[in-house]
């Protein structure tokens, strides 16, 4: 009885750790698309701007995930148009 419970709960862990994986790397790619469709640039050329400011927070906020830092470049180009 007591090991089929830490069975299903190990499985439950591991599940809800896929689960997280998944959507995680889901957010950083539907941001990826948000930017891509917000500046008004050749996608060369607004990769390559997207991969400038990525590396400048990156250094500002080492150890971030890349969502957070994905966020905060969509972030600063919604406060730049104001």
């Amino acid at each position: 009885m007591d090991r089929e419970i830490i069975i299903l709960v190990v499985g439950a862990v591991l599940c809800l750790g896929v689960l997280y994986w998944m959507l995680a790397g889901n957010e950083a790619s539907r941001l990826r698309t948000q930017y891509f469709l917000q500046v008004r640039l050749p996608r060369d050329e607004a990769e390559k701007s997207l991969a400038r400011h990525l590396a400048g927070l990156q250094e500002r906020h080492p150890g971030k995930s890349e969502a957070w830092y994905l966020r905060q470049v969509l972030a600063d180009l919604r406060r730049d148009r104001r």
